[in-house]
């Protein structure tokens, strides 16, 4: 398959063009050049895909996989351009694309935003419609949840891996039983890759089914990689939400009861079409691995970085 990758370089991106070379086929990168390269194997294009998309001209590729559009305008002019020259589009969306999520539960059949705001989800979401209305009946769009595994760039499992690996009493926001779903990286890259071979379209939330981890169940495993040093002191959840500003964000991954819809997707769709996923353990231990082996965090979207609690904050849970 000849695969044009836009993005390619950091995280999701990486993972794609890695199984896409593992795989044999014939892929180009198209990125700025500001996240260093993608992985060795790959043909490179330079450009901006919100002004200068020229490298792209007289091209053909079987299929795109757009891991880095988040507005309406950007994936318009890449669709636009492309929709003689490729036969399948591959979008990575997000479940924030849904108006009522995570607050409430959603399924594909869900309503998305419709507006004109340039935030992270009605962009998604004014993305979607633009790839669509490009390239009709021939566009998958990938509505992940929570994406975790190696070369994480928002760093939300790193950060816990990191401070379990610290050791000593750490907080631990309650309940342990909280439910999970989540989606390693590379298990998405398969996926997109198997249905840009199969000609997969339409939207699939693409995600781990609901409950098919608990929070308790994860932590065990990132204190068990990173030396078993940590001691879990459990925190109740209403005291955490009542002390901790932005405790999803101090507390990253945590399923917090004030979002009843972060993992609670209907993922039955993405499932039925092939999406299979490998063991939390893995996910955890091979993250750790990359960290332990030096793998730092890009600089692509550094103002999501999950900063997570900071140590006074965690002595003054842990005081009483």
């Amino acid at each position: 398959m000849r695969l044009l990758v836009i993005g390619g370089t950091v995280f999701l991106g990486r993972h794609v063009v890695e199984l896409a070379l593992a795989r044999g086929d014939e892929v180009t990168v198209f990125h700025r050049g500001r996240h260093g390269g993608p992985p060795a194997g790959a043909a490179v294009l330079i450009g901006d895909r919100t002004s200068d998309i020229s490298a792209l001209e007289g091209r053909e590729w079987d299929a795109v996989i757009d891991t880095c559009g988040f507005q309406a305008q950007d994936v318009a002019l890449t669709t636009g351009a492309l929709a003689d020259r490729v036969g399948h589009y591959g979008f990575v969306s997000s479940c924030s694309a849904y108006a009522d999520w995570p607050d409430a539960p959603v399924s594909e059949d869900s309503p998305t935003f419709d507006s004109d705001s340039t935030d992270y989800g009605p962009g998604k979401a004014a993305a979607e419609r633009a790839a669509e209305a490009a390239m009709p009946g021939r566009v998958l769009i990938a509505r992940a949840g929570v994406i975790v595994g190696p070369h994480e760039n928002i760093g939300r499992l790193p950060w816990w891996l990191r401070r379990l690996a610290e050791g000593g009493e750490t907080v631990a926001p309650g309940p342990p039983s909280g439910e999970l779903q989540l989606i390693d990286a590379r298990d998405l890259a398969g996926w997109m890759l198997d249905a840009a071979e199969r000609g997969v379209t339409g939207a699939y939330n693409a995600i781990a089914q609901p409950g098919s981890a608990r929070w308790g169940e994860l932590l065990e495993i990132a204190r068990e990689v990173t030396g078993g040093r940590a001691e879990f002191r459990w925190i109740e959840p209403e005291r955490i939400e009542a002390e901790v500003a932005e405790p999803w964000e101090a507390l990253p991954l945590w399923p917090i009861p004030s979002l009843p819809g972060l993992y609670a997707i209907s993922a039955q769709r993405a499932a039925r079409a092939g999406l299979q996923l490998r063991p939390l353990r893995e996910t955890v231990a091979d993250t750790w691995s990359w960290l332990a082996a030096g793998g730092e965090l890009a600089d692509w979207r550094a103002e999501l970085r999950a900063g997570g609690l900071s140590p006074e904050a965690e002595r003054a849970l842990l005081r009483s």
